[in-house]
């Protein structure tokens, strides 16, 4: 094992000095063994937002209202880029059935879901040494999820990366093919991204929350951080690729 490291731009702290971004790094996971406690979370879950918030617009939920004003800050268009939660809340409001896709990604899903707050999953086999939240330099390739077709991200755009690539662009919009969460993923980095009010405390809960069910449904073992302004680095044990 090696010891990585996910570091925060300290430039994204002046923009939005109240930033928790929370992190969860899975490993010794099993992905491959069914888990059907999480996929009945999953579909509860999306129950959930469309009894409690199923006479609103997604957007007007005040834990995505932050990303839409921080999108703005950032000089990114909202409605052409819209942050994950806001995709998946929106197509939950819809009426459509989110599909399971692995135990992990439902486990993650349901949390942000629950939490309106954004997660994603990045199969740490596919990351090249450490992980950064920061600012693009520009030229740095980007194969979407799903597609084949790679991309070059443009300079000044906020983005996770490797040494090598863009792991999600526009901060919390897309995430790369390269790597997404499989049943084979042994090894998993899952970022929390906070913005508003009790940031900490949401962050607490998430992590407590993912750590608990985890243990119950999808044993693994876990690496936890919250990250904040005063500290913006945390070193993880994890293969290095």
């Amino acid at each position: 094992m090696m010891a990585r490291q996910f570091a925060v731009d300290e430039r994204l702290f002046q923009y939005f000095p109240e930033l928790i971004i929370g992190v969860v790094v899975v490993s010794e996971l099993d992905n491959t063994v069914p888990a059907p406690e999480i996929a009945h979370l999953w579909r509860t879950v999306q129950q959930e937002l469309r009894e409690k918030w199923g006479q609103h617009k997604i957007q007007e939920h005040p834990h995505v209202i932050p990303w839409r004003t921080a999108f703005q800050r950032l000089h990114m268009s909202g409605s052409r880029f819209p942050s994950s939660i806001e995709a998946m809340g929106r197509r939950v409001l819809k009426g459509q059935d989110l599909p399971s896709i692995n135990p992990l990604v439902d486990l993650y899903n349901s949390l942000s879901l629950r939490y309106l707050v954004p997660m994603g999953g990045h199969a740490l086999e596919a990351v090249v040494g450490d992980i950064w939240l920061t600012f693009s330099q520009g030229g740095e390739p980007f194969r979407p999820l799903g597609e084949t077709q790679v991309e070059v991200v443009s300079a000044g755009e906020v983005v996770y990366k490797d040494a090598q690539k863009i792991l999600t662009r526009r901060w919390v919009w897309r995430q790369c093919d390269e790597d997404k969460v499989l049943p084979s993923s042994r090894e998993v980095f899952i970022p929390i991204d906070l913005l508003g009010e009790r940031g900490r405390e949401r962050g607490e809960e998430i992590i407590t929350a993912f750590s608990s069910l985890s243990q119950r449904y999808l044993p693994c073992r876990i690496q936890s951080a919250l990250l904040d302004s005063a500290h913006r680095v945390m070193t993880f044990e994890g293969k290095d690729t």
